[in-house]
């Protein structure tokens, strides 16, 4: 139930954040300065919150994949079943995620007098990829949020939880040595 709720929660911040960042920057993002000056404070947190649901999203989307069979798992990636195809496009919106973390960090240490790490006018070479990425992500966590939402109760790992069998412990056995 986590899990569910996580991916509708991701959906909707990353939308929310793909907003924030484009409202910041401006008409074809042409105000990365004002950017970088009022979303430095919300770089950590956002990008927090991104990996902490990510992650919990992308676990919860593998465990609706049969991952037990492996033959299983990779038949219903490559015949697009919605539950293989959310699990893929989940751990490649982490991936991603993950790779923008250099410009998130510098994004977060962001002084507006401060040259070594945002050189003048050099700011929109470094911003634009990120957005980009940015963007690539929400749509990504958006795609999978609906082949998610198509079958919510497919759980493959509650099913194999809930149906092993605890062995009883075996009596040991001591043997006795005389001399």
């Amino acid at each position: 139930m986590v899990g569910l709720f996580s991916h509708g929660f991701l959906a909707g911040y990353a939308v929310w954040n793909m907003v924030v960042v484009y409202v910041l920057a401006g008409k074809n993002l042409t105000a990365t300065s004002d950017l970088l000056a009022q979303y430095h404070a919300l770089a950590y947190p956002a990008q927090s919150l991104s990996y902490l649901l990510l992650a919990i999203s992308t676990v919860a989307a593998f465990d609706r994949v049969n991952l037990a069979k492996g033959s299983v798992a990779l038949r219903e990636l490559v015949t697009l079943d919605p539950m293989a195809l959310a699990s893929f496009l989940y751990f490649v919106a982490l991936v991603l995620s993950l790779s923008q973390q250099m410009t998130s960090d510098r994004i977060n240490l962001y002084q507006e007098n401060n040259t070594s790490l945002w050189s003048p006018g050099k700011e929109s070479e470094i911003l634009h990829p990120w957005v980009t990425v940015n963007l690539v992500v929400a749509v990504l966590v958006g795609l999978a949020w609906l082949f998610i939402s198509t079958r919510p109760e497919t759980d493959y790992t509650e099913g194999y939880l809930m149906s092993m069998e605890i062995e009883p412990a075996r009596p040991e056995y001591k043997t006795e040595m005389t001399a």
